[in-house]
């Protein structure tokens, strides 16, 4: 919830709830944009002109599926909670106390962002609502990362690449998947250096 966004109590707009299995890939780049900007420039439903609209809701999305999140460089804007028994809707939320009560903390000054270590443990926990692509899943098959002590391969991505296109005659890789490969293997916190070559991975082949 961005505190940030709430001019008062009596103005606040209640949260968009959306289905999120309805949200493509490519949507869901878009929404990541719109959720970190306080101003969005949309144009609205039989509008004619774009307008500069100050954000005031947060969104919550429902899926009846886990894996959800599809952003190969770590999902930091979704605060993924798994439901694992039926929600008790007798209780009555007090929700002008509750948006008092945030407001009353960010006058006296209270953090309302996420810093570095919020980030980290964020992104740790949505590890298991994301989707693992199947060049992913093909480089778990065939690398790892090193342990102390060892001494990996430097590879370009498009070493790897190539080294999993011979291993798997099956996978069909497109131009994004190819351009999005060097976040995936940040993402499984491979060590990197840049070079003359370009951008090289430290890893370890599993003996198959």
């Amino acid at each position: 919830m961005n505190f940030a966004s709430i001019p008062s109590v009596t103005t606040w707009n209640f949260a968009k709830r959306i289905q999120f299995d309805q949200v493509s890939m490519n949507q869901q780049g878009f929404l990541k944009h719109l959720l970190q900007k306080p101003v969005a420039n949309l144009r609205k439903p039989y509008g004619s002109s774009i307008q500069e609209i100050r954000r005031y809701a947060s969104f919550i999305g429902t899926s009846n599926q886990k894996d959800l999140l599809t952003d190969p460089s770590g999902s930091r804007r979704f605060i993924c909670i798994e439901v694992t028994a039926p929600i008790n809707i007798n209780v009555t939320i007090n929700y002008r106390q509750l948006y008092a009560q945030a407001m009353e903390a960010i006058t006296k000054g209270e953090r309302y962002w996420f810093d570095d270590t919020d980030e980290a443990i964020l992104k740790e926990s949505n590890r298991e609502f994301e989707q693992i692509s199947p060049l992913e899943q093909l480089f778990h098959c065939y690398f790892r990362s090193p342990e102390e002590g060892e001494m990996g391969e430097w590879m370009t991505s498009m070493e790897i690449i190539e080294y999993l296109q011979g291993k798997s005659k099956t996978i069909s890789l497109s131009n994004s998947s190819i351009s999005t490969f060097g976040r995936i293997l940040k993402k499984n916190q491979i060590e990197s250096k840049r070079t003359k070559r370009g951008m090289q991975y430290e890893v370890m082949m599993l003996n198959k």
